[in-house]
């Protein structure tokens, strides 16, 4: 007789053990000496079955490989899918290449198209400071145990309309009788309760706003400009490049003051397109001294628009210096190959590339001659402070040595302390308010 054929089905065992009560002995320890760590916590229960298969998960835990082994890290699943990871000493920059490289195993996962086209991916993704928000997140961790009975019944599959209803809840719903409030992993398009920060978020609808306000405004008054300068010792400092830029602070107080336009970053990178529009329409109807090495800010997309092609072609008959176009970290590593691209194409235009937005820590993981960028910007924290006499510096001073000491800049330097960080560092390079203060035009 022949037997009944047995299931083929490659979904049948796609549910991860729950390792939830792991993670809570592993935060146990953690809380003796929580210095140093970080955790993140990654809202994968929202993808559909078929992208919560074991290679999903394979890959996804391979991401996180560098930092199991170099920076004491542990990754834990949920039942659900949830992914929780934690480790020491590692730099944001770190974390966010290994986040990256986890989304891009479902990155056709059409939930995740979803929350990127609304531009709210950033809530896909939680992170803690565990010096800080350890408490915080053992709390939260403790909702994700799934009791003995809920797993052995596994939840009949939403289909993706339903998923994606669920998002937004329908405005003229019935009103149905509360129901008995339920720990939950999905991440809501409103910021979650606990994470949820006193000024409110810029959202979709005040971008497009904030967009619109400015369409026809005279931008020569929003821009800004601020003079890098070599300091060494006691020799008198010298100006290298004087970046142009739009003041942000300025135009959130002018149109947007109630709201944090920084809370989500992929809102804000599509604002910054907007800036760049604009910068490159006013900056050339400015005088800029022809022998002055000018810089701006830039996404890596701007470099394929013919609004850049007609901006270079002018720039280059006033200028006699190479252009320097800085670009933040997280937008050339969120689409590395067309950074490439951009990157060929600026090389021809005898331009320049500075990485902005990078934290110091960062640097001994960053290879600045596979990224062919000629400059590295830090910007300046107040905690950048303790690290001094620790096994930390001794890293970031290696990694100056190896960059090259002219190829590091030291921004937004406005306190003393930031100034004698640098000097212990060996940074050559500094560029923010205090020095403008200090060595700027005015002051001669």
């Amino acid at each position: 007789m022949m037997k009944p054929m047995e299931s083929s089905s490659p979904m049948e065992s796609s549910a991860p053990p729950c390792q939830v009560d792991e993670l809570l002995s592993a935060l146990r320890q953690v809380r003796r000496h929580p210095g140093g760590y970080r955790a993140i916590h990654l809202h994968f229960s929202l993808l559909d079955r078929h992208h919560q298969q074991p290679y999903h998960r394979r890959q996804i835990a391979t991401a996180f490989n560098k930092l199991v082994k170099n920076k004491q890290g542990q990754l834990f699943w949920t039942r659900k899918f949830d992914v929780l990871f934690m480790c020491k000493d590692a730099s944001i920059s770190e974390m966010d290449i290994a986040i990256v490289a986890a989304r891009r195993a479902v990155q056709d996962s059409p939930i995740i198209k979803e929350y990127k086209d609304a531009g709210r991916d950033a809530d896909l993704c939680d992170w803690y400071d565990l010096e800080k928000d350890l408490d915080q997140f053992v709390a939260k961790v403790e909702t994700l145990k799934v009791l003995p009975d809920a797993a052995a019944a596994p939840a009949a599959p939403q289909s993706l309309k339903d998923m994606v209803k669920n998002l937004v809840p329908s405005l003229t719903s019935e009103k149905k009788e509360p129901e008995k409030p339920q720990a939950t992993t999905r991440p809501l398009y409103d910021p979650i309760a606990l994470r949820k920060p006193v000024v409110p978020p810029m959202g979709p609808v005040q971008l497009d706003q904030l967009e619109r306000n400015l369409v026809n405004i005279e931008m020569q008054q929003l821009l800004s400009q601020q003079t890098a300068y070599v300091i060494v010792g006691q020799a008198d400092p010298q100006p290298i490049f004087v970046e142009h830029f739009v003041s942000v602070s300025e135009i959130k107080n002018k149109f947007l003051p109630n709201y944090n336009i920084h809370a989500d970053k992929w809102l804000f990178q599509r604002l910054t397109r907007t800036f760049d529009r604009k910068l490159m329409r006013a900056l050339p109807e400015k005088y800029i001294d022809p022998h002055t090495v000018t810089s701006i800010n830039i996404n890596v997309e701007t470099v394929f628009t013919p609004e850049f092609d007609t901006f270079i072609a002018k720039f280059k008959k006033g200028n006699h210096q190479p252009l320097i176009l800085e670009m933040c970290l997280f937008d050339v590593i969120s689409d590395i190959r067309n950074y490439y691209k951009a990157r060929d194409k600026l090389t021809q235009l005898d331009c320049r590339i500075s990485m902005d937005a990078i934290d110091a820590e960062s640097l001994a993981v960053l290879d600045r001659e596979i990224l062919s960028v000629d400059f590295l910007k830090i910007n300046w924290r107040a905690d950048y402070k303790n690290l001094l006499g620790s096994a930390a510096e001794t890293k970031i001073i290696d990694a100056i040595k190896d960059h090259g000491k002219m190829r590091i800049v030291l921004c937004h330097c406005d306190t003393p302390e930031a100034l004698e960080f640098g000097k212990a560092a060996g940074v050559h390079m500094y560029q923010g308010f205090l020095i403008d203060k200090k060595y700027g035009p005015s002051t001669k």
